[in-house]
């Protein structure tokens, strides 16, 4: 038995060493990560776990799904397997969100990270709509000193490109990208926030709005909502030379918003419905790798063949 746990350790630590992405560190008592890669030095990238309080909608269901839970329970087995993975737990007990535990699970892989969110209710359930905000940052050296502590990522901070830009008296120019209608489209070069809703955002922003979805607002930026409905919840951010892309994609995202100045992307995820003492796993990933969008869209069609 020795020499099979010595030999898998062994196969395992062969394996990272072929993976450019290395994960951490965290900050903040693990409310931050920082995100690397081998290959594209200088970058930085960084992730905040959640922001703001929840959007909530709907009733709460009264009894647990064993089976539900049981599938979660299995998919989170396979990701605290993987090689690499790091472990980031999360008490939720702040005013405004319902007592739950988060548990992420984040696996470096060759062109990003593989991400599992797996949340533990208490006595109370989550909402059919319980849809929270994860922050993708992406600042450059133009940014404030605490914020480059958790991502410093020139090669794709708008910032950096709008301050050299507004030097030299040229129009500013995009590098965040949402798709809509089957083809990548350029969320708008404004120092403004803007946001997009994915077909799951429309429908509940109908549903909580008796029908008009303008009337559903995303505070607290309260973003100028585009009218393109989105084909799905991947974002992206490109680098100004086209050498290398970035993008996050998380399932059952709802909303896409840009925000500065913080120089980030958000996805706005429902982890609803969720009874009392139930279980939820939630499957995303962050993307970096060598390309552009069209690449980018390749590698999220093969991982979410199922979307």
């Amino acid at each position: 038995m020795a020499c099979c746990a010595y030999l898998t350790a062994c196969i395992m630590e062969l394996a990272m060493a072929d993976v450019p992405t290395a994960a951490g560190p965290l900050h903040r008592d693990g409310a931050f990560l920082s995100f690397t890669h081998r290959d594209h030095p200088g970058n930085r990238i960084g992730y905040r776990f959640h922001e703001h309080e929840p959007y909530r909608f709907g009733e709460v269901p009264p009894v647990a799904d064993p089976p539900a839970a049981g599938a979660a329970k299995r998919r989170e087995a396979e990701f605290a397997a993987r090689p690499g993975v790091l472990v980031n737990r999360i008490e939720i007990r702040a005013a405004g969100w319902c007592p739950q535990d988060w548990t992420y699970y984040i696996v470096p892989v060759a062109d990003g990270f593989e991400l599992l969110w797996v949340i533990d209710t208490h006595d109370t359930g989550l909402n059919e709509l319980y849809a929270v905000q994860q922050c993708f940052r992406l600042g450059g050296a133009t940014n404030s000193e605490w914020r480059r502590a958790v991502a410093e990522t020139p090669a794709f901070s708008e910032y950096d490109l709008w301050a050299a830009q507004e030097h030299q008296g040229a129009k500013l120019t995009s590098l965040s990208y949402v798709h809509a209608g089957g083809a990548w489209i350029a969320m708008p070069a404004v120092r403004g926030t803007v946001g997009y809703r994915t077909p799951l955002g429309v429908y509940w922003d109908k549903t909580r709005a008796g029908g008009d979805p303008s009337a559903a607002p995303l505070e607290p930026y309260n973003p100028d909502m585009s009218e393109a409905a989105l084909d799905c919840g991947l974002v992206a951010r490109t680098y100004p030379a086209g050498e290398w892309v970035c993008g996050l994609l998380w399932e059952q995202t709802t909303h896409i918003t840009n925000h500065h100045p913080a120089d980030c992307l958000h996805a706005v995820v429902n982890i609803g419905p969720l009874p009392p003492r139930g279980k939820r796993a939630i499957r995303g990933k962050i993307y970096w790798l060598r390309g552009g969008l069209e690449e980018l869209y390749e590698s999220w069609q093969r991982d979410f063949p199922k979307r």
